[in-house]
This record gives structure tokens, sequence and C-alpha cells, in this order.
């Protein structure tokens, strides 16, 4: 028996470790060191490549590489694919990390690998595919894995992130860049399952192409793929996409929306005129709501909005400073607190803009809920950029960047 086999068949029997000895179904196992065999410090990554090959994803993903070499004496697609996974779940973000992983002799036996290739042949090999045809490729794969466990209710994010670039890259413009301003860089809209930490897709586009509504197509050739069934109950997205291209596109195809407004000139005169309102509903966790209606001038028709603030609180700290939260107390009268003129308190009044009808849809405290939920979306974000690697895998073509990112997408969700 090989050793691939052997701490499979181990592996499979184990369950847990208590108190230095490993525990299994039929009894205990004695676990003991051998110096001679080869280790690795990514050993728990057995339990992973097990889990692909019980749901086969991992054969389905090979299959179907869009990758042929003529030469003789060509690395095998399977080498290939299997070292950038391999390199993406050892945290690299840079190609040249993927020598680090050259000498690993346990794990690529365990996808069925022949041996890991450098970090030369994997760029070469993602500028050889043809990025139409390979990000279609990515997109099915994606969309078979997820599939199958959407016809419950979920809740779609939407968000865009902008990935700082440092040298002569297809797309480097400069353009929006809050943490780096005047940096090139490229800009990720992706779409994820709220909550499960699932991401649907990404669209990279050049650095100028920040607006929300470039990342719309993405998104409909995603859903358009799927049934209707398995479509979102709700999407949710930053004040970029409370514009009215974007809430046209989601009512076309009747899909409910949750967006937040800029504070424009009509935004703001709405709260200044609701913040005199003494019908204020409680929304849970020291926050407020409000419904109302409101047109921005280009609007089609008027929408329902919903106003969230946090609750008055207790304690002031100073002559015309915050205050300070304490639900332990009760609150302040109505309106006490609440002084329109009083600029710090307008500016922490957000405004809401929503498809569902009170009638049929959310209740205004279940809409607040569902927007400040909305939050976890940059949690995501943070992790996918800066632990699995978006923020880096650059090269000079866009397109292998495009395939790379589709790629970490596809391995965070599996």
């Amino acid at each position: 028996m090989s050793l691939t086999q052997k701490v499979r068949s181990l592996s499979c029997q184990i369950l847990t470790l208590a108190h230095g000895q490993w525990i299994r179904r039929g009894g205990r196992v004695q676990a003991e060191w051998c110096d001679d065999a080869p280790v690795t410090r990514e050993g728990s990554l057995i339990f992973f490549f097990q889990f692909l090959e019980a749901g086969g994803r991992w054969e389905q993903l090979i299959k179907n590489i869009p990758l042929r070499y003529q030469s003789n004496h060509a690395s095998d697609p399977r080498d290939v694919i299997g070292t950038i996974f391999l390199s993406v779940l050892n945290g690299h973000w840079r190609y040249v990390h993927i020598n680090s992983i050259r000498g690993d002799g346990v794990n690529p036996d365990l996808l069925g690998m022949g041996k890991t290739v450098s970090e030369d042949v994997v760029r070469r090999a993602l500028k050889k595919m043809d990025e139409p045809t390979a990000l279609h490729w990515l997109e099915t794969q994606n969309r078979e894995a997820i599939t199958p466990i959407l016809f419950l209710p979920w809740i779609l994010d939407i968000d865009n992130t902008v990935k700082p670039l440092y040298g002569h890259q297809q797309g480097a413009e400069r353009s929006y860049n809050p943490h780096k301003p005047g940096r090139p860089s490229h800009n990720y809209h992706s779409y994820f399952v709220a909550n499960l930490r699932l991401c649907l897709g990404v669209e990279v586009l050049p650095g100028k192409q920040h607006s929300a509504k470039l990342g719309l197509p993405g998104l409909w050739r995603i859903l358009d793929g799927m049934p209707r069934t398995h479509w979102p109950s709700l999407i949710r997205g930053d004040c970029a996409y409370g514009v009215e291209s974007i809430l046209l596109q989601c009512e076309e195809r009747g899909v409910p929306y949750l967006f937040k407004l800029k504070h424009t000139l009509t935004v703001k005169r709405l709260v200044q005129h609701c913040l005199r309102q003494s019908h204020w509903e409680e929304a849970g966790e020291g926050w407020q709501c409000l419904e109302s209606v409101l047109q921005l001038k280009g609007w089609s028709r008027a929408r329902r909005v919903i106003l969230m603030r946090e609750a008055p609180a207790v304690a002031p700290v100073g002559a015309q400073s915050r205050r300070r939260k304490d639900y332990l107390h009760p609150p302040l009268a109505q309106g006490e607190g609440w002084d329109p003129k009083a600029s710090p308190w307008s500016g922490r009044i957000a405004v809401l803009v929503t498809s569902e009808q009170r009638a049929g849809g959310f209740p205004n405290a279940a809409s607040v809920k569902h927007y400040r939920q909305r939050a976890d979306a940059e949690n995501i974000i943070d992790e996918i950029k800066n632990q699995w690697g978006w923020s880096g895998y650059t090269t000079q073509k866009i397109g292998p960047s495009r395939i790379m990112a589709s790629f970490i997408a596809l391995i965070l969700k599996t």
C-alpha cells in the first residue's frame, strides 16, 4: 500500500483528537511518528481533498480545462490547474510564491497530479487560455457547485472593491482609490450569497469603470443561467447602487432590492421633515425606523423609502456633542435630543429605498435589520482580498487577472 493510500485510509478512520489519542468509530488508534515518511505542513488539506473527491468536484473541474498543448514535452493541464489550486490554498498572492510548493511530495499526489509546475508555466498557461472560454468554464463550474443549495430563500450582496496596481498592467487607470489616491487600479465588481460567504462571481474591470451599473451585466448573466426558483429573495447594496438605472433593471426582472440612498438635497429635506415626526417605530437593537415615499429628480416614479436612525440615547457627554448610548436606562421622550437643526444627528440617519411594498414585502424593522447585516459583505471582501489572493496574482494582461479572480472565487466557495 502506498503512502497516499495509507494516509487516506487513516484519515477516513480519524474523527477527532482528544487527550493525545486519536478516536475513531471502532475504538482507538495508536498514532506514531515516522521520521522516514514524507510530511507536509499543509497536512490538513487531505480532509478538503477527500471532500472534493466525494463530491466529484475536482474531477469535474479537470475534465473541461480549456487548455491544450501540442508539444510532447509540455506540462499536463491537470498539473497546471492543480499547482494554481495548491498555491491559493497555501495563502499565496504572487506567482513567485509557487516556488515554495515545488518540493511538496504529498498533496500533489492526493490530487492525482504528476508534479507541480513552475511559476512561469502557470503564467504562460493563463495567457494561452482563451479568456471568454476560460471565464465561461469557471462560471459554469461555479454555478454547478452552488445552484443545488439556492432553492432556499437567500439574499444577494453586491459590492465593488479597488485593487491597487504597481506596474504597467492593462486596464491600470487612475480613478477612485480611497486608500491610495492617485494609484492606478482595477475594479472588482463582486456578488456574494449573504451569510454563507459564497461568491457567485466577479467582474474585473479597468480602474475608471468603477460605476456600480457597469457590474450589473455580469450579475444578470449569472442569474439568467439559474432557474428562476433559485433567484435571490432580495438584492442589497450601498449608496452606489441606489440610482434609477439599477432600480429599473431590478424592477424589470422582478427582483426585490434594498439599497441605500446618497444624501442629496432632496433626501436631506426628507430627513429634516421626518425628524419632526413622532411615530418612529422600534427596529430593535437600539434602532428606529420611519417609512415614507420619495421621488428624486430623474426617477420615473415615487418609491418607498425607509429612514433608519439610532434610538435616542441618554447620558449626554457635552453640549452639541454625541451622546453615549446606554440601553440599560429608559430612552428620552419622543423628539427630545433630535433637533432637526443639529447636524451631527442628520448625518447618522440612513435612507433606504426598496421595491417591496409594506403589504406584501418586508416590514420596516425587518428591512432595517437586513441592511445592517449587509456590513458582513465588507468582511468577506476584506478576507478574499487579503487572505485569498484577490489583491495579487497580477500580470501585464488583464485577461489572466480575470481568470485568477474567478478561480479564487471558485476555490473560496468550494
